[in-house]
C-alpha cells in the first residue's frame, strides 16, 4: 500500500525531449493577502491595526485631500464579500428623519451600485455585497471599490447637510428637476 501511494507522488514520464511534468502546488490566499493584492492598483492602503483575517479596514485617498474609509468583511458563512462605508452621520438626533429617509432612498435609485442605509444605531452607511463563491477578477474588484468611494465622496456633504437641518438643501436630482421648465404641450 505505501508503494502505490509513494506512485502517485512521481512525476509523468517524460518523452524523449520533454522535461517531466510535475504538478505545481496551488496557492491560496488568504482573505487579508487577497484584499492587499487587489488594493494595490487601486491606491489605497490598509489600516493594519483595524484589520484582522476577516475584515480589510482601508483609507482610499480623495483627490480633494481627504480619505474616505471602506471595509471590506469577508462572510465564509453566507459566501457574501461586503463593502461598507460610514462617517455620513446618525439619524439619531436629526429632526428631519423622514427627508433623510426620502433622500436615501432615492439616492439608491439614482446610484450605480450599492444601498445606503441606517443600521441599528441609526447610523448611515452605504454598502455592496457580492458571492464570494467565485473568485473575483482584478477589474471587478476595482470598479466596485472606487465606484462605492466616488459614490460616498459625492453624497457625504448633501446627507451631513440633511442632518444639520438644512432643508433648502436638496439632492442634485431634486434641483434640476424643480429648476427645469415644464415641457409645453401644443
Amino acid at each position: 500500500m505505501l508503494g502505490s501511494l509513494a506512485l502517485a507522488q512521481v512525476p509523468a514520464p517524460a518523452t524523449p525531449g520533454q522535461e517531466p511534468k510535475v504538478a505545481r502546488p496551488v496557492v491560496r490566499l488568504s482573505f487579508t493577502e487577497r484584499m492587499k493584492q487587489y488594493l494595490q492598483r487601486t491606491g489605497a492602503t490598509i489600516d493594519e491595526a483595524k484589520s484582522s483575517a476577516e475584515m480589510v479596514v482601508t483609507n482610499y485617498p480623495d483627490p480633494k485631500g481627504g480619505k474616505t474609509t471602506v471595509v471590506i468583511v469577508n462572510d465564509r458563512r453566507k459566501n457574501l464579500l461586503g463593502f461598507y462605508i460610514y462617517n455620513f452621520g446618525s439619524v439619531k438626533s436629526a429632526t428631519n428623519k423622514e427627508e433623510v429617509y426620502k433622500y436615501l432612498l432615492s439616492t439608491n435609485d439614482a446610484i450605480t451600485i450599492g444601498s445606503f442605509f441606517v443600521d441599528g444605531e441609526e447610523d448611515i452607511g452605504y454598502k455592496y455585497l457580492i458571492s464570494s463563491a467565485q473568485a473575483m477578477t482584478q477589474a471587478t474588484f476595482e470598479t466596485i471599490y472606487t465606484t462605492m468611494a466616488a459614490v460616498a465622496r459625492e453624497r457625504k456633504s448633501e446627507i451631513r447637510q440633511l442632518l444639520a437641518g438644512n432643508k433648502d438643501e436638496k439632492g442634485p436630482e431634486v434641483k434640476k428637476a424643480a429648476e427645469e421648465k415644464p415641457p409645453e404641450q401644443d
